[in-house]
């Protein structure tokens, strides 16, 4: 571990545990930190054994981290714009002595170029949820939680061309912008099958949704609900609130 002792001694860096067989992730206070949204997502989404599966918007990579051993996926790409949480990334993989997650510090754009030739079974996105000029001062965080260096019509652009023939989209984003996401999905053949909407307790209004859509099928959505009330929820336990729905 003496790369990951080299890591805590920079500054405001700390490896935090996924609370899943083991795994770490490094994080940067001074930058964008994943949220329990992200978990949501990684105990949300499915990838099948030999499945190539890409990342948009991946931020320090925890998604891709939890799925590599979550999933039976064979490779996990992952693009983020950002270069500061691409090391990030980098440097977790290696802690963890993850070998089929590949990082490109890019912007999503120019993933279906950087693709072109491999079959992609799954994109999965965390993607920035917000369209206001409220920015945090903080450049990591603004561009990560705000619509500054991309949005829905691109992502979901960028996934449907990505995708193979019956490939699988996932996303998590904020409930209120629900049917925007769903008209940008199906303007690039991407159905929405599955929409999970979550909220912290009954007194309140769903403010999280889960979205899966398949490329290329046919329309029908199923639309579930969900409870949260304990923030801390470790990977385990989530995946066991999923599977009872």
């Amino acid at each position: 571990m003496q790369f990951a002792q080299q890591v805590l001694h920079k500054v405001n860096k700390q490896i935090e545990d996924l609370q899943y067989k083991g795994l770490k992730i490094v994080q940067d206070k001074d930058s964008y930190c994943f949220t329990s949204d992200s978990v949501l997502l990684a105990n949300f989404f499915n990838a099948n054994s030999g499945d190539n599966v890409v990342e948009l918007c991946s931020g320090s990579g925890v998604i891709s981290i939890l799925a590599s051993k979550k999933t039976n996926a064979s490779n996990f790409y992952c693009f983020e714009i950002q270069s500061n949480l691409a090391n990030l990334c980098e440097e977790s993989l290696k802690i963890n002595n993850i070998a089929n997650i590949k990082v490109y510090n890019t912007d999503l754009f120019n993933a279906p170029q950087i693709m072109q030739g491999t079959r992609v079974d799954v994109v999965v996105v965390n993607p920035p949820y917000y369209t206001d000029n409220t920015y945090s001062k903080n450049n990591s965080v603004s561009v990560a939680t705000h619509e500054r260096s991309t949005n829905l019509q691109t992502i979901a652009e960028v996934a449907g061309k990505l995708l193979k023939f019956g490939g699988k989209f996932y996303m998590v984003h904020i409930a209120s912008r629900f049917a925007e996401i769903c008209y940008h999905l199906v303007n690039n053949k991407l159905q929405p099958k599955q929409a999970i909407f979550i909220k912290p307790n009954n007194n309140k209004q769903y403010n999280i949704v889960l979205i899966q859509a398949t490329k290329g099928a046919k329309a029908g959505l199923t639309i579930k609900d969900l409870v949260i009330t304990d923030n801390n929820l470790t990977s385990q336990q989530l995946q066991m609130l999923f599977d009872k729905k």
